[in-house]
């Protein structure tokens, strides 16, 4: 997965991203490849730090331009850029160091932007001494005001080490963002990192709402720093943050190794069940009411919020839920006999706004397994905007997974139809995740019900 994919850049010029990297563990480096990856789409960027960066940090881009004085040299920016579709801006050599820029002259760019079709300036806005970890002093970061992502990084070498100047930027501020006192030689956890990079004195310092909060989680580069970057990250998403886990340093390689974010489940019960007869939802299939189960499948697989849409039976189903209802999201959709897109729609209106992707899960498969929820979440983890299971040779259209990305094209459709039509649209981006069978047995008819009983729930009959 690459990056500007997995920030969700928006890469237009006349809204350009302006992403500023804060923290230690591969900032510059998260920098320049980006911008080279924008490069690379056929767009443009530009890599303007408003820190002092090294001076071999100059040899990174294709074209390096100084920047004397308050104006930027205009001319010879359009001349470098067309020239390689990316370079640096940089002030004049201070030791063995360059100036940065001044946040004003960031914002000068950020609004010149789409005069030389400029779609991301990637912003390096604080110093860490190359230390994977760092705290911000009172004078950083430095956040010009046209920032559109603010990008805490971290380095996962920097897990399991002691708190001291060997490892972290200002270990003294690093102690006292997580509440550790001066004599306490505690190691730095996943815990005590996630709440570094979420406090408003750590890697949150100077975030606006205004501004897409995403940090990264970087050096996963081992098996065991991935599952130090999984289980920072697994705290963040508790939140409702999103977070990369990526290795920016591994050129043969592509740079996110995960995203992590909430996933959703959308339980779709809203049907009149025609050819069932009664509500569907409400009828019971071994130890428990269709919604229950589903419901219940739904809570273990542990992937983030569940909303239940409910239409034709929905105090009824209220009802029936009880206690289960209280740990979830119970929406209701009046036009449900307009058609099964109602509820698609219903449903992420209902999710909260820190979910990144939604499970579709029909209330009517009532063997389902929380494991295929679980694969198909790991399946977006690993980059998947679109996953279904894939049974007997063939995909199925549910329970099935859809990025944020594809939420406008399901909102589009109209009708009695659901996410599949959007499936086969992009069947060529479909991530299968192998399911059994039985899971995906569904329940329309009193023959599918009677078979049900009959096949599977005998023995307890």
């Amino acid at each position: 997965m690459l990056l500007h994919q997995a920030l969700r850049l928006l890469l237009n010029p006349t809204t350009p991203d302006v992403i500023a990297m804060v923290g230690g563990g591969g900032k510059s480096s998260t920098a320049f490849r980006l911008a080279a990856e924008v490069a690379a789409t056929g767009r443009r960027a530009v890599v303007a730090p408003t820190t002092r960066i090294a001076a071999f940090q100059t040899e990174w881009a294709p074209e390096f331009i100084e920047v004397r004085g308050a104006e930027l040299p205009w001319r010879a920016l359009a001349a470098a850029l067309e020239r390689h579709s990316y370079c640096l801006l940089g002030g004049p050599i201070a030791g063995d160091r360059r100036l940065g820029l001044d946040a004003a002259q960031v914002d000068q760019l950020a609004l010149r932007a789409a005069e030389f079709n400029i779609a991301a300036i990637t912003i390096e806005a604080d110093g860490s001494k190359m230390r994977p970890v760092k705290a911000p002093a009172e004078h950083e970061p430095v956040l010009p005001d046209s920032v559109t992502h603010l990008a805490p990084v971290a380095g996962m070498d920097a897990i399991g080490a002691a708190i001291d100047a060997h490892r972290m930027h200002r270990p003294e501020l690093v102690r006292q963002v997580i509440g550790l006192s001066a004599d306490d030689e505690s190691l730095l956890t996943p815990a005590m990192l996630a709440r570094l990079l979420t406090s408003s004195a750590g890697g949150a310092k100077g975030l606006r709402s205004s501004m897409r909060f995403s940090p990264i989680l970087n050096k996963a580069d081992t098996p065991l720093r991935l599952i130090y970057a999984r289980l920072t990250a697994s705290l963040l998403a508790r939140q409702g943050i999103t977070s990369l886990a990526t290795r920016v340093g591994d050129a043969e390689r592509a740079p996110v190794v995960e995203r992590w974010g909430q996933v959703g489940v959308v339980i779709l019960a809203a049907g009149g069940s025609s050819r069932m007869g009664d509500a569907k939802q409400l009828i019971t299939v071994g130890d428990a009411p269709m919604i229950v189960r589903s419901v219940r499948t739904a809570l273990r697989a542990g992937v983030g919020p569940v909303v239940v849409v409910t239409g034709a039976a929905d105090e009824a189903t209220r009802s029936t839920l009880g206690d289960w209802g209280r740990a979830v999201s119970i929406v209701h959709n009046a036009a449900w006999a307009e058609g099964q897109a109602t509820s698609l729609t219903a449903g992420l209106n209902a999710l909260p706004s820190s979910v990144e992707a939604a499970i579709f899960m029909p209330v009517d498969q009532p063997l389902l397994d929380p494991l295929l929820l679980r694969r198909q979440w790991g399946a977006w983890r690993s980059g998947a905007d679109l996953a279904a299971p894939h049974v007997a040779g063939e995909m199925r259209g549910a329970p099935a997974l859809f990025d944020r990305s594809f939420w406008p094209e399901l909102r589009a459709l109209r009708g009695d139809v659901g996410g599949r039509r959007v499936l086969i649209a992009h069947r060529n981006k479909v991530v299968l995740t192998p399911a059994q069978i039985e899971w995906l047995l569904d329940v329309d008819t009193v023959e599918d019900l009677q078979s049900l009983l009959r096949e599977t729930f005998v023995a307890e009959l």
